[in-house]
């Protein structure tokens, strides 16, 4: 465990609220409300990569998917894991980390509960190199959409300068050649001091 994975743990460990508080990003909310219905008749998988404590789990199994919430930290995994629990929703914590996570390794190493594919694939505020978007693409089902957010370089909230903000070009550079349709690749201003690059794309089926 980094001093910046550490860090995290002792906040989860602590009891100590997220900064990001426990809302959904208002762009998360606006895809659920958008796509409400979409998956008539089944029930659809999503995967919430650095999920914390669940705050977007949560919003996607109330949504009617079967979310895998992945996150370095037991202290996160277990408050989110009880929080399922309470609500009688679905679900799963993973305890992994994302630098060398994939569905596939979570299959040879346990329980088949985690699907290959998903239909959502989620991922807000993992302020690290692009790696993991990069492989986060080929865990997207025909049909299935990813939505990334992470912290731009201009926006005044977000991490210490050691940490990396990958810009828009950087970041969308990535998905040339994956076979996503891009549906959206924009600096979105959230408050008056925060702004996102948020991307969202689609696997065609």
């Amino acid at each position: 465990m980094d001093d910046s994975q550490r860090m995290w743990e002792d906040r989860y460990a602590s009891g100590e609220d997220s900064p990001d508080g426990t809302r959904p990003h208002p762009e998360v909310a606006a895809l659920l409300e958008r796509t409400a219905g979409e998956h008539a008749g089944r029930t659809p998988a999503a995967l919430d990569l650095g999920a914390g404590t669940g705050r977007h789990t949560l919003s996607l199994a109330l949504a009617g998917y079967d979310p895998t919430a992945v996150d370095f930290s037991p202290s996160a995994a277990r408050v989110l894991a009880d929080a399922l629990a309470e609500r009688g929703l679905p679900g799963r914590a993973l305890v992994a980390d994302l630098r060398t996570w994939s569905p596939e390794q979570e299959q040879l190493s346990g329980p088949d509960v985690v699907p290959r594919q998903f239909d959502l694939v989620l991922a807000v505020y993992f302020q690290h190199d692009l790696s993991l978007l990069r492989r986060a693409t080929e865990w997207l089902a025909p049909g299935g959409r990813l939505l990334w957010i992470t912290h731009a370089p201009g926006s005044v909230e977000g991490p210490p300068p050691t940490v990396p903000r990958p810009d828009l070009e950087e970041t969308v550079a990535v998905l040339e050649g994956k076979g996503l349709d891009l549906l959206r690749a924009e600096q979105v201003r959230t408050t008056p001091t925060a702004l996102d690059v948020v991307v969202e794309g689609v696997r065609p089926r």
